[in-house]
């Protein structure tokens, strides 16, 4: 396999000196890259998660490296949790939207309290998280929200996950045009990812190796991302290098859907 993607990123710079972000989804794989990286460029970043001891390993980390990482265990799904959350800041310049939980089943199989918890996290979070924080985001702010590129193609048996990020990306679209011009908000849809989220759905599957194998021949390069690769892609809608840039949807599935 070439492995030439995985420096993709290049050199830390300087590019969120003196600007704060807010990472939700920070103890997941991408989350956790996108903390590392933000810090490394300078950021003062605020992780959350519902994951809290996830989210502890990453203070330690963070911690032991003296960088200006922060944690909280915040339940997005929960508008009381996010109000709370809101108001221990002070001012936003990136909101990153990369929490998520993924299921897979059909319509006729998903209940009705599935359906709740997958938007509850995809969607909802989202939409609160960004309407929480909207006051505190200044001139030159941006949100740069996770969906996926089942957003984009659907699929028999993605009922509740496609549906939440495709609603995703309609919502960065209403809050480009509400947030405009102070702010620019931006979705980022990848394909699967070798992370810890498609193991865990397959951990129960008799040919789990065969169904990642298959994942990966639906790529024209043949191979699933990774999460090193999404993160350059977010820190640059993030950043002012992306300053036209706004309502934007941008995929990297390796050209899953123009196959």
């Amino acid at each position: 396999m070439n492995r030439a993607h995985e420096n993709a990123g290049g050199t830390a710079g300087t590019r969120f000196a003196g600007k704060t972000a807010v990472v939700a989804g920070a103890a997941g794989d991408l989350g956790r890259r996108l903390c590392h990286a933000l810090l490394d460029e300078k950021a003062t970043v605020v992780g959350i998660d519902v994951d809290g001891a996830a989210g502890e390993r990453l203070r330690t980390e963070t911690r032991s490296a003296g960088k200006p990482f922060s944690f909280e265990r915040v339940d997005i799904a929960d508008p009381g949790a996010v109000t709370a959350f809101a108001r221990t800041l002070d001012r936003v310049d990136v909101l990153i939207n990369a929490a998520g939980i993924i299921q897979q089943a059909s319509i006729a199989d998903t209940s009705v309290e599935e359906w709740d918890r997958v938007l509850g996290v995809n969607l909802r979070g989202a939409f609160l998280l960004t309407k929480a924080l909207a006051p505190l985001l200044g001139d030159g702010a941006a949100v740069v929200n996770v969906s996926s590129s089942v957003a984009l193609r659907g699929g028999a048996g993605w009922s509740a996950y496609s549906v939440s990020k495709a609603g995703l990306v309609a919502f960065t679209k209403v809050a480009a045009a509400e947030l405009a011009p102070r702010c620019r908000v931006n979705v980022v849809c990848p394909g699967p990812l070798d992370t810890q989220m498609p193991h865990q759905l397959l951990r129960d599957h008799p040919d789990k190796e065969a169904v990642m194998s298959q994942l990966a021949r639906s790529s024209m390069l043949g191979r699933l991302g990774e999460a090193q690769e999404v993160v350059p892609l977010c820190l640059f809608l993030a950043s002012d290098e992306a300053s036209l840039v706004t309502g934007a949807t941008v995929v990297a599935d390796g050209g899953i859907t123009a196959w």
